[in-house]
């Protein structure tokens, strides 16, 4: 981990599910669900965004 911050930067996080992956292939799948699942809220919160900044210039 860094030494600036208990939290692990990207790079960390996805070194070390790399290296759990290896050894632990039967988590592949619940990996691939929640990554799908954040991708797809990440995007809907993008619009959202959008869609609110549209209706601010509107005004």
């Amino acid at each position: 981990m860094n030494d600036n911050s208990q939290i692990p930067t990207k790079e960390e996080i996805i070194k070390n599910m790399a290296k759990h992956l290896q050894t632990h292939m039967q988590d592949g799948e619940e990996v691939l669900l929640r990554t799908y699942d954040l991708a797809f809220i990440k995007g809907k919160m993008e619009a959202i965004a959008e869609m609110k900044k549209d209706n601010n210039k509107e005004k």
